[in-house]
């Protein structure tokens, strides 16, 4: 989840009331947001990647002022008409949304504020810009109609941010810091990106880098702000929360019109409407409250509500594009209510408790593992896509990916232990061999035929490390478990890149492939440092569970 800063007199500011550190640390929680820091007049908070309007103090202050009771209610922009746009650019990155934001008063924390929030929605719902990015430009020096379009590379240069002389296209991309950082994002196209002004001044090339002369400074009063981006409600979705953040600071939103063969587009604002029935919440939360008191919660989480006998009529803001349920409205009723308030019950047990079948299994399998003499190893189910495929060489599955990974070690769940087992090996290459570890865990994969669309498995993976190590030993481990559960199998020859070829096979009963076991392939040893031979086998936990209840 994202890493936010805000300072306390900013926020102080926008609030319209002096807050001490300590109100502010204990305001935060009532918001899903977990206090990191606080220090020199500033607090680092946590913010929940659902909630992008609180990536910045504008749109913290504006939920601070319900909470508080300052301000409750739908908070209503003024808008109307600003300019005109025209979308011509790339097939590859086809969408282009932009809007006005006018009467700003800045000053350099507000202007690092708005960094922020481009930075943290470029990290979040941006998917690192890949999917949408975000530029702010001073507006004073924008002459409408914009055009997006595509150029030539080498034929149109500007001056980027934080450089004093012109660069092509081109250029950018192989000397500009935030070039070399996002050139692989146009990778292999031959035009790219441009947004030029009425008077054909560039203004920036999406999504790397804006450029210097439109630079927002402490006396910029307006501003444009653009989306460009893959996917339109995604782009929708981020030019409301900025626009309806920055104008926590302005007068008013300029509404641009965008002109494309497909049609026109102009940012909405109009908040969209939903119903909610008071009885979710005693069900979901178990507070009993009438329609009113409900309503009156929503309104201090800035929702328009109005009761109408069990029913609430509910307006949600542009920005909340966290609401997409009941569900949700419920869990804001029950945070403007006040979590501190909510008496905890002691919920009697249903029936009589028992361990799950599969985990008592599990415990079976570790305790004959470790009885062949093998170090039981746990490692996390987060980890990364070089673990998993780059240093083995194994094909990509489809993989369940962290949107935002705070680190780039823990960026998406394991799909198989091996790769694991060969880290953990690689790192003990201190301690004495031969080195037999194993681990029994879960391991998750995309599968959209699930409810939740990921399938999850439990395996067993066992690994032996030392220099005279064959396949042998590990199939004579295989063989002894499987004859200790009563279960016939076969060796059925494979290929698998991770593997020598000849040396790797998949283990089936009654016909069922239930794992392999192979002997590592000389180049992931390079990979991972090993000095030593290794042969792995990994089996399906959950169908060996399967098949075992089957025959019972």
């Amino acid at each position: 989840m994202p890493v936010c800063r805000v300072a306390l007199y900013d926020v102080s500011r926008l609030v319209g009331e002096e807050l001490s550190a300590e109100e502010l640390s204990e305001l935060l929680p009532r918001l899903k947001c977990e206090v990191e820091r606080v220090e020199g007049g500033y607090i680092d908070y946590e913010a929940t990647h659902d909630r992008p309007d609180l990536f910045s103090a504008e749109g913290l202050a504006r939920a601070l002022k319900g909470i508080l009771g300052l301000e409750v209610g739908l908070r209503v922009f003024r808008a109307e008409p600003s300019g005109v746009a025209v979308n011509e650019g790339p097939s590859y990155r086809p969408y282009v949304l932009l809007a006005t934001v006018h009467g700003l008063s800045l000053d350099d924390e507000a202007i690092t504020q708005i960094m922020q929030l481009q930075e943290k929605l470029h990290a979040t719902y941006g998917r690192d810009r890949r999917k949408v990015s975000i530029g702010v430009y001073d507006l004073s020096k924008v002459s409408f109609p914009v055009r997006y379009v595509e150029a030539d590379p080498e034929k149109v240069s500007f001056v980027p941010l934080d450089f004093e002389e012109e660069l092509s296209l081109k250029e950018i991309l192989e000397r500009h810091p935030k070039g070399v950082q996002y050139a692989h994002i146009l990778a292999g196209k031959e035009r790219y990106p441009l947004l030029v002004d009425g008077k054909g001044r560039v203004l920036s090339m999406p999504p790397i880098i804006n450029s210097e002369e439109t630079r927002v400074t402490e006396s910029t009063r307006d501003v444009l702000v653009d989306v460009t981006a893959v996917d339109k409600k995604a782009a929708e979705e981020v030019l409301a929360v900025v626009a309806t953040s920055l104008a926590e600071r302005g007068e008013r939103i300029g509404l641009v019109e965008v002109r494309s063969t497909g049609g026109s587009w102009t940012l909405s604002l109009e908040p969209r409407r939903m119903e909610l029935d008071v009885g979710l919440v005693e069900r979901l939360v178990g507070i009993r409250l009438t329609a009113g008191e409900a309503a009156e919660c929503l309104r201090r989480m800035r929702f328009g509500a109005e009761a109408s006998g069990s029913k609430i009529e509910v307006l949600v803001p542009a920005y909340r594009i966290d609401v997409l349920h009941p569900v949700d409205l419920v869990e804001d009723v029950a945070i403007g209510y006040g979590f501190d308030r909510i008496e905890p019950e002691f919920m009697p047990p249903q029936h009589a408790g028992r361990e799950d079948r599969l985990e008592v299994f599990s415990r079976r399998l570790r305790e004959l593992v470790a009885g062949f003499g093998f170090q039981e190893v746990l490692n996390y189910m987060l980890t990364s896509k070089e673990v998993l495929y780059g240093l083995t060489g194994a094909p990509e599955l489809p993989t369940v990916e962290v949107l935002n990974p705070r680190q780039p070690q823990f960026s998406c769940l394991r799909t198989w232990l091996t790769p694991q087992l060969l880290q953990v090996l690689s790192r003990s290459k201190h301690a004495d061999y031969p080195q037999r570890i194993f681990e029994c865990g879960d391991v998750a994969w995309v599968d959209e035929r699930e409810e939740n669309c990921v399938k999850e498995e439990r395996r067993l993976a066992m690994a032996i490390c030392d220099s005279k190590v064959t396949l042998t030993d590990i199939h004579a481990v295989v063989d002894s478990l499987m004859k200790l559960l009563g279960l016939r199998y076969k060796l059925v020859r494979g290929e698998h890149p991770t593997f020598i070829s000849g040396r790797y096979a998949v283990v089936e009963v009654e016909g069922v492939g239930v794992g392999f076991v192979g002997e590592v392939h000389p180049q992931v040893l390079v990979n991972w440092g090993l000095e030593k031979p290794v042969v792995v086998a990994e089996l399906s936990v959950s169908a060996l569970f399967s098949l075992l209840a089957r025959a019972k």
